[in-house]
């Protein structure tokens, strides 16, 4: 441990109840994280692997019995901070007698919840000091895990590191403070002073991430691509110490000056091979979104980046909008795996983008092996915006997708990766802009088509979103799911050959791997925009299904359970 620290400048809010001491102890181990992905009877990490499959092995609940599964527990309306959209995070459930859920929500919300029963056993809010420069908070995407110790981004660049049993406060990472030198424009003392963290904030930096932790780092990533930032990604140790730090915007590979507004945020989660440690993280789009003033094909951005977990250093990049102008980042994290190329099995890694294809590349080089069919619509893609939208052409597809951040689920049994997707038409207009500090950086004006004017704009047949199943590796859609309205978060697919996902009229619906039929839907009061996870709890002999959304003024987190044969 560190023996000083730079003040946490926020505060922080623990409430304990009187049923805290049903939280079993048991550390969490490093072999029990590789593991987790073939444990039936926890979630450990934010796609339950650290692959990132958004898989189970729990095999009770089937294609045969999902019709009997049933509501075991439901809380409406939690408290928040933020708006409703601030439950897209993943929850991990620890095993145990009872099983412990870890419950987040935007912006800076974290439960203990007995799994079992759905009781709260603790609750833990961190309030920053100093006002976030967006008009509402993002939301908190997922806790990381190991020993006793609950990691925790905060959206003042910082990380809380918790006590797992109480929610106490262990420590806390002042990322702010470390990154000072390399942000201000000036000397560092520029920086200093009594709220620390609003000078970054009000830049229009924070992060969100969901932290991943593999032996003694923490990864962790930022956002504010909007605003005229430049991403980066760190490396932090397990007992706070910054390890390595890395620009998303190399300065040498930009022209000029461009790369210090130049975005390339990360904001979603990495996927990681523990074997070869590479880590694929997801970019997002360069700034502004005018591409006038930063010229060239602005690398590492709109994309996915190979990083090595140790140092950070750069391995590959690929890019799905090189000189992006549409907000075509890459948002949804990666899935590795192996699979057959050409009669050689090769490691990959597969995602589904903004623009509507799913990118499968070599996870070694980075190099494209299939890009696929398309998932969503494609109508004037890549048509340059004008100066006002009156002359600009509609676009398919929009801002957000395609798949924006929501997780695809990859079903190692039957290689296919599911996902969500959007499929609305958007008008772009442009004009130029200076930076200033504290103001959104984007130089961009955006509009969204809706159902009344369908009739009019060419190459907009199918409704506004779909799920979608794909071979990775071939690149075929395999089948579709058609929605009248866009769908948000995750979706879980399992060994049984079930995928679980949630729509924006709150509907919770298990189909049919194979086929995309629909064998089982229930209906909550929220939009789900959080992702699905699922356990065994030995104890009862039951599956359990968890899902949760903040959608439509409401929110809800719910869990659903069947009881195996005797």
């Amino acid at each position: 441990m560190v023996e000083e620290r730079v003040p946490k400048p926020g505060t922080s809010e623990i409430k304990q109840f009187e049923n805290i001491d049903d939280i079993p102890q048991r550390d969490i181990t490093q072999q029990q994280l590789l593991d987790s992905g073939d444990d039936p009877e926890g979630w450990l990490l934010y796609g339950n692997n650290y692959e990132r499959h958004h898989h189970t092995a729990a095999d009770i609940i089937t294609p045969e019995n999902v019709s009997d599964l049933s509501l075991e527990w439901e809380i409406d309306n939690l408290p928040r901070a933020g708006d409703a959209a601030g439950f897209q995070g993943t929850s991990l459930v620890v095993p145990g007698d009872p099983p412990i859920l870890y419950q987040v929500n935007g912006p800076e919300q974290t439960r203990a919840i007995n799994a079992r029963t759905g009781d709260v056993l603790w609750y833990h809010m961190y309030h920053a000091k100093s006002p976030v420069a967006y008009e509402e908070p993002p939301a908190n995407r997922g806790v990381a895990v190991l020993g006793d110790t609950l990691y925790k981004a905060t959206l003042d660049y910082g990380v809380l590191a918790l006590n797992r049993y109480n929610a106490n406060e262990q420590w806390y990472y002042n990322g702010a403070y470390e990154y000072r030198d390399e942000k201000a424009e000036g000397p560092p003392s520029m920086a200093m002073h009594d709220e620390l963290q609003a000078w970054e904030k009000n830049r229009g930096e924070a992060s969100n991430y969901p932290l991943i932790v593999y032996e003694d780092t923490l990864l962790k990533g930022s956002m504010g691509g909007e605003w005229g930032v430049h991403g980066w990604a760190s490396g932090i140790t397990t007992d706070g110490n910054k390890k390595w730090h890395q620009g998303l915007t190399p300065p040498d590979q930009w022209v000029g000056d461009a790369w210090k507004h130049g975005g390339s945020t990360v904001w979603q989660a990495p996927a990681l091979d523990p074997e070869t440690g590479t880590a694929v993280i997801p970019t997002s789009n360069p700034g502004p979104w005018f591409g006038t003033v930063r010229p060239g094909f602005n690398p590492y951005t709109a994309g996915k980046v190979g990083i090595d977990w140790e140092d950070g250093e750069f391995q590959w990049n690929y890019q799905e909008s090189p000189h992006d102008w549409w907000d075509y980042d890459s948002p949804s994290p990666a899935a590795i795996f192996e699979a057959e190329v050409d009669g050689e099995t090769r490691k990959l890694a597969s995602w589904p983008g903004k623009t509507a294809w799913v990118y499968t590349v070599d996870l070694e080089t980075g190099e494209l092996v299939q890009r696929s069919d398309e998932f969503s619509e494609h109508s004037n893609t890549w048509s340059m915006p004008e100066q006002s939208l009156e002359a600009s052409d509609w676009i398919l597809p929009n801002l957000i997708g395609g798949t924006d951040p929501q997780p695809s689920s990859y079903d190692p049994q039957r290689n296919l990766l599911f996902l969500k997707a959007t499929n609305m038409p958007m008008k772009l207009s442009w004009e130029y802009i200076p930076y200033e500090i504290g103001e959104p950086y984007e130089g961009m004006t955006y509009i969204t088509a809706d159902e009344s004017q369908r009739q009019n704009i060419d190459g907009w047949d199918q409704p506004a979103g779909n799920i979608t199943a794909v071979d990775p590796v071939t690149g075929e859609i395999k089948w579709q799911d058609w929605l009248a309205k866009n769908p948000w978060g995750g979706l879980m697919s399992t060994v049984t050959g079930l995928t679980f996902a949630g729509t924006a009229s709150g509907l919770f619906i298990a189909y049919d791997s194979e086929t995309g039929d629909r064998l089982w839907t229930d209906k909550l009061s929220a939009g789900l925009d959080g992702n699905p996870v699922s356990w065994v709890d030995p104890k009862v002999n039951k599956q359990y299904v968890y899902i949760q959304g903040g959608g439509g003024g409401q929110n809800t987190i719910a869990a659903y359970s069947l009881e195996a044969e005797s």
